[in-house]
């Protein structure tokens, strides 16, 4: 029998320096390398404000909060607060006052502070800010307690998404940050490379170099940049997602298989470039190769990506990822996109999509909309297609303001056809932005037609259109 081993939930520590005055992010580099000694996982929030990861359990959080300031203070001669927190949003309101929020309590911390410190959200103004303290609400724990869907019709989508993170809700993992120059390797050939299997060829030993410099740091990446320079001053720069777990894990692949899954990369940005250039230009001197870079990015150490030997992805997914990668290399980075569930009421404003990458953080978490579809959503949804619902005599079926049916619908007339309702459900009224220009009143219905298909149907201006169908 074996057991699912289970991870402790992670902690944020933000650190923040007392003195900075300086939007200047070079200034800031010394103090990331001070960090780099202590932690390869580091999120820069702005200059002179970064964040990293704690393992709840791991060791006394005071302790290594008191290292991290001498550390600084020590290497550059800043002096730091920090403040540590089960989410990020508290974290950095815990580093204002130099505190440690214990675990579970972020709720209760949150609720304390000032209306004001939803600004430290970026997703509210200070004009907001004001209008809520003439309200009476003063503090973020009176804010939370306000109807979601009050302050979301009141002051919008970014707002309910600040009312969350002063709840505690919405939080994300850090993101690591770009590397340093250093660990950047390079080639730059006597005789400039006229081809794709020139420079491939060159690839594999430069993939090699990195991959021993990172091992010799234990650290590994989520991504790496693959730089390639021209003769004639072009530059092309492209950026693939790593997945550590998978493709740098020891144990999981050799050291040639990992440094081969790298020049992998390189062929197909060569690839991907050439099938782009024109005819003309192809194979002449100025697009031949003078240097060609790779930069690892999104550092972690080996011990966080060790997840890989708990979690190991099946076969099928890994060479799925891979086929996407190749995608990628074709088409461009944002080319290969996955869908993306977003805050909202109607359909339209609930679905997004995201450039593909592999470790591409989960969506956030819905908040209560009014009017808000209920799960389970359409599974084909956009498609606008123009329907007459008809009553038994066949006559259309209107909808009233106060959202009543002129008549039971018992017809869809679709492409031509006319189709039989088995059953339905609704209607329901919505009445979207009354207070603006964008006001809009519209109705839905969902019907079932008897080729087993079932829809979502608007009925907006005397109009009915189809904006989705069930599977």
């Amino acid at each position: 029998m074996s057991a699912r081993v289970r991870r402790a939930p992670s902690r944020i520590l933000v650190m923040r320096l007392v003195d900075w005055d300086t939007e200047d992010a070079i200034a800031f580099e010394p103090v990331l390398e001070a960090l780099d000694l202590l932690t390869p996982y580091v999120e820069v929030l702005e200059p002179g404000c970064a964040a990293v990861p704690l393992r709840a359990g791991a060791g006394d959080e005071a302790t290594f909060c008191e290292r991290l300031i001498d550390t600084v203070s020590g290497l550059v001669g800043q002096d730091c607060l920090t403040g540590v927190a089960d989410g990020l949003f508290a974290a950095v309101l815990a580093a204002r006052d130099g505190r440690i929020v214990p675990t579970g309590h972020d709720a209760a911390f949150l609720g304390e502070r000032d209306i004001t410190d939803l600004q430290a959200t970026g997703l509210v103004e200070s004009e907001t800010c004001e209008t809520l303290r003439h309200l009476g609400i003063t503090t973020l724990g009176a804010f939370r307690a306000l109807p979601a869907q009050a302050v979301a019709e009141r002051f919008g989508p970014a707002a309910r998404r600040a009312q969350l993170l002063a709840a505690g809700h919405l939080t994300r993992p850090l993101a690591p940050r770009q590397v340093a120059p250093e660990l950047a390797v390079t080639e730059t050939p006597e005789t400039p490379y006229a081809n794709v299997e020139q420079a491939v060829f060159a690839a594999r030993p430069l993939a090699e170099r990195l991959l021993t410099l990172l091992d010799e740091r234990n650290l590994t990446c989520t991504r790496v940049t693959v730089t390639a320079r021209t003769a004639g001053g072009l530059e092309r720069r492209r950026t693939w997602q790593v997945d550590p777990a998978t493709d740098h894990l020891h144990g999981s692949a050799s050291f040639a298989e990992r440094a081969a899954g790298l020049a992998r990369r390189v062929r197909w940005q060569f690839e991907g470039w050439l099938s782009t250039a024109p005819a003309a230009d192809a194979g002449t001197d100025a697009t031949a190769v003078t240097e060609i870079e790779l930069a690892p990015g999104g550092l972690v150490g080996l011990v966080e990506a060790g997840r890989g030997l708990w979690d190991t992805k099946d076969t099928a997914v890994v060479k799925a990822e891979a086929a996407l990668r190749h995608a990628q290399s074709l088409f461009g980075p944002d080319a290969v996109r996955i869908a993306t569930a977003t805050d909202g009421r109607g359909l339209d404003e609930r679905f997004g999509s995201s450039a593909w990458e592999v470790e591409a953080a989960p969506p956030p978490p819905s908040g209560p909309w009014p009017g808000r579809l209920p799960d389970p959503l359409p599974t084909l949804i956009g498609t606008g297609e123009t329907v007459a619902v008809l009553d038994p005599a066949g006559a259309p079926v209107t909808v009233a303001a106060r959202g009543d049916l002129s008549a039971p619908p018992a017809l869809v007339s679709l492409g031509g056809r006319r189709l039989r309702i088995t059953a339905w459900a609704g209607p329901w009224p919505v009445v979207e932005r009354w207070w603006s220009e964008e006001a809009r009143r519209y109705a839905r219905l969902q019907v079932e037609l008897a080729d087993g298909r079932a829809a979502l149907l608007h009925c907006e201006g005397g109009r009915w259109k189809a904006v989705g169908w069930y599977d």
